[in-house]
């Protein structure tokens, strides 16, 4: 089974890609060795053989029956030895935005979002077979896909997460060391505090103070985990916000505007503009004829 993508489309937003990661090339697997950073969430299952994955934070080995969980925006490296084998999951917010009736953002998963950046599971007996059942029926749903398709492999998705974040939820045991002057807790520190206080604090010298930091310093951790900076990590999650509220609301951008702390909806209009290179109209226009 080569990489299969759900969605083929040249201007199609959505990703949900699977594929054997045996079936890798040697060039995938050189690329993957170098630090590098995605805009999608990554799912590797290791069935055989191991690896081994590195951030800026924290290296590990992943031995055999074990599930890695990335998020977007982080820096990290994957070495696969030859005989490594299971399955590599990629998919983005926007494939759980379509579906506007049961939208839940994969960011609220604990699993890729954690003070370690070692977001991973053992899987082992009954859960083990579930968890490769919804692969394989993840599989058939994209090799003969029809217009269901979209809405079930996201089902069999959200299912399979649920399933992985009540195995991480009893592995998984927090550290209890001051992790408050390290890198790693204080970006996570920080999108907790983004997530907070959008709509209120925009920036970066605010949250800096939050955080008892100055604000190149904070500027210096979110580059290093990120590969952005701290100012892009806030205007990221006001531009996500607006594109959720126009595709899946009928709020006008002056509703927007207010509800995301801009007093001056000329100015949002603006920024939107400046960031998205789309006006609010066009956005929710193309947007929405996509999930039609």
């Amino acid at each position: 089974m080569n990489q299969v993508n759900l969605f083929n489309g040249g201007n199609e937003d959505r990703i949900f890609k699977i594929m054997k990661i045996c079936e890798l090339k040697d060039e995938e697997r050189k690329e993957n060795q170098l630090p590098h950073l995605h805009s999608f969430y990554s799912i590797f299952w290791i069935q055989s053989g191991q690896a081994v994955h590195a951030t800026d934070f924290v290296e590990y080995v992943i031995e055999k029956d074990t599930v890695l969980f990335v998020p977007p925006g982080l820096k990290h490296r994957m070495i696969l030895d030859h005989i490594a084998g299971g399955y590599s999951i990629l998919f983005n917010e926007e494939f759980a935005r379509y579906n506007r009736k049961n939208y839940t953002p994969f960011k609220e998963y604990e699993l890729f979002s954690n003070p370690e950046f070692k977001s991973i599971i053992k899987v082992e007996g009954t859960v083990k077979d579930q968890l490769n059942n919804l692969v394989g029926l993840m599989i058939d749903e994209v090799q003969q896909p029809d217009k269901h398709s979209p809405d079930a492999v996201l089902n069999l998705l959200h299912l399979f997460l649920l399933k992985s974040i009540r195995i991480f939820e009893a592995q998984y045991e927090p550290a209890s060391s001051d992790a408050g002057q390290s890198d790693s807790f204080s970006i996570i520190r920080f999108k907790e505090l983004i997530e907070e206080y959008y709509t209120s604090e925009k920036s970066v010298s605010a949250y800096a103070d939050m955080l008892s930091m100055n604000p190149t310093c904070l500027n210096e951790v979110t580059k290093k985990s990120a590969g952005i900076t701290a100012g892009e990590m806030i205007r990221n999650r006001i531009i996500e916000e607006a594109k959720q509220k126009l595709f899946a609301t009928d709020m006008s951008g002056k509703e927007i505007a207010y509800l995301l702390g801009f007093d001056d909806p000329s100015y949002f209009s603006r920024f939107f503009k400046k960031y998205t290179g789309l006006t609010i109209k066009d956005f929710r226009d193309n947007s929405r004829k996509k999930y039609q």
